[in-house]
C-alpha cells in the first residue's frame, strides 16, 4: 500500500469510528505510512478545529501501541506541533526518544533555526504540572555531539533576542533541572563558544545577552568568563 492509499484507508475508518481498527491499522503500516498518517491527523486538527481532541485523542492511541518514528523527531519543531502531540509523547514516554544523531524532541526543538526562541515556559509547565518522566529524561540525554537540549539552545539557536521575562525565568528553570541530572563540564562551555563564533548574528552578543547570561547560569561562571571564550 503507498502512503496516500493509507491515509485514504485511514480516512474511511475515521468515518466509520472504530478507534480499535484503526490502532490495528497503524500498527500494521509500515514506517513511512505512519508519518504520513500522522501529518494528515496533525494538519487536520489544525483546520478542523472542532475536532482538535479527537485527531489529538487518536494519536495518542496510535503512539502508546508504536512509538513515534524517528523521522519525525525532528518534525516536531514549533509550538502548534508540540503542542498537538504532547498527550500521545506524555503518555507514550515518547520526549525520551531518540533519533539517529542521538537528539531527542528538545534538541531539535531548541536548536531550531527559525527566527524565534523556544517554548520554554510551556516545556517547564509540563515538567512542573504533567507526569512527563520521559520529559525529565530527555532534559538529561546527550545526544552524538555530546549536547544536551538546553545546551543545543545556547549553541545553536540563532535568535539573540532578549526573551520574554517569563521565558528567560522559564530557561534557568530548566537548566537548574538539567544541572540536577547532569553536572556541567566546562569543556562543553568551550564547545558551545565555538559553535556561536559561526553563528552569523555572533556581533550582536554582549556580556548583557540573555544568551550569555544563560551560559554563564548553566556553567556557573560570570557573564565576562563567557565573553573571554567567545573572544
Amino acid at each position: 500500500m503507498s502512503e496516500k492509499e493509507s491515509v485514504q484507508t485511514l480516512i474511511e475508518m475515521i468515518k466509520q469510528q472504530d478507534k480499535q481498527a484503526l490502532v490495528d491499522f497503524y500498527q500494521q503500516s509500515d514506517v513511512n505510512e505512519n508519518i504520513s498518517q500522522l501529518k494528515y491527523l496533525y494538519q487536520q486538527a489544525l483546520k478542523d478545529q472542532a475536532h482538535y481532541q479527537f485527531f489529538q485523542d487518536l494519536v495518542a492511541s496510535f503512539l502508546e501501541h508504536k512509538p513515534l518514528p524517528k523521522a519525525l523527531i525532528g518534525g516536531i519543531n514549533d509550538i502548534d506541533k508540540l503542542t498537538f502531540f504532547t498527550p500521545a509523547l506524555s503518555a507514550s514516554e515518547g520526549f525520551a526518544i531518540t533519533n539517529d544523531q542521538g537528539s531527542t524532541i528538545l534538541h531539535t526543538l531548541f536548536s531550531q533555526t527559525k527566527a524565534a526562541p523556544p517554548p520554554f515556559n510551556y516545556i517547564r509547565s509540563l515538567l512542573l504540572f504533567e507526569r512527563n518522566e520521559s520529559l525529565a529524561l530527555a532534559l538529561a540525554t546527550r545526544n552524538d555531539q555530546q549536547l544536551l537540549p538546553m545546551e543545543c539552545y545556547l549553541a545553536f539557536n540563532p535568535c539573540f533576542e532578549p526573551l520574554q521575562a517569563h521565558e528567560l525565568t522559564a530557561a534557568l528553570a530548566l537548566l537548574e533541572a538539567q544541572i540536577k541530572q547532569v553536572p556541567s563540564e566546562l569543556n562543553t562551555l568551550r564547545l558551545i563558544c565555538n559553535h556561536l563564533k559561526s553563528n552569523a548574528n555572533y556581533d550582536e552578543l554582549t556580556s548583557s545577552s540573555h544568551r550569555i547570561i544563560l551560559l554563564g547560569a548553566a556553567f556557573e561562571c560570570p557573564s565576562e568568563d563567557v565573553m573571554t571564550l567567545l573572544h
